[in-house]
């Protein structure tokens, strides 16, 4: 797991109220009942705590945002090009 991707599940466990990191890896799916169970609401929330920890920003709704949002390591991998 990379550095960005343990500091992204402690963000959005914090910051979501969601279970234990330790269920929470790279693979997990942040929608869906199979994942972390969040739902469209939820993505202004993980916009706001993307923008104050990573000082990222969710540009408007474009293909590459829905892809990042597939996944914790997809996001990861997201503020990573966004950062850097």
């Amino acid at each position: 797991m990379t550095s960005t991707e343990t500091k992204l599940i402690g963000v959005l466990t914090t910051g979501l109220r969601l279970s234990p990191e330790s269920a929470i890896g790279a693979a997990t799916a942040i929608f869906g009942p199979k994942g972390l169970g969040l739902d469209s609401v939820d993505v202004l929330e993980i916009a706001v705590l993307l923008d104050k920890h990573f000082a990222v920003k969710l540009e408007e709704q474009s293909e590459e945002v829905h892809a990042a949002l597939a996944s914790i390591g997809t996001l990861a991998a997201y503020i990573d090009r966004r950062r850097g």
